[in-house]
């Protein structure tokens, strides 16, 4: 069944990061699935109607690049956008590389977030926005 709004699944081993981009896609209209590593949203990928994935870059077990490698494996249509607080270039590179929808620098505003999630369901399955971006707070 298709929903009228997004369904966002947000990827952040930080419970106060992970939970205020929750409440930030909430408040917007999104509905949300949250979880702690790649590993965890690997499984949430699985039992759900994921369209957009926003992940950090380091976490344990299952980081953010390699979450974006299985899903462009498994669901290669699902737009993900990479956020860090270590936005180093050769990991920008490989996100672009592997079809991330954008790679953000924490902090990160809200404006800016909710603007890229648009965009990249604007244009699902292709690569927009792949550039680093940097943002003033979250």
């Amino acid at each position: 069944m298709m929903h009228p709004e997004p369904h966002v699944l947000v990827v952040d081993d930080s419970r106060e990061h992970r939970e205020a981009l929750a409440r930030i896609f909430g408040r917007h209209g999104y509905r949300v699935t949250a979880a702690a590593d790649g590993a965890e949203a690997l499984q949430a990928l699985g039992e759900g109607d994921i369209d957009l994935v926003v992940t950090d870059l380091r976490m344990p077990r299952l980081g953010g690049l390699g979450l974006l490698r299985e899903i462009q494996k498994i669901r290669r249509e699902i737009p993900v956008i990479i956020i860090t607080a270590y936005g180093d270039s050769v990991s920008a590179v490989e996100a672009a590389g592997w079809g991330a929808a954008a790679f953000l620098q924490k902090p990160i505003r809200r404006d800016q977030i909710l603007g890229v999630a648009a965009r990249a369901l604007g244009v699902r399955g292709s690569h927009a926005n792949t550039g680093v971006s940097h943002a003033t707070s979250l």
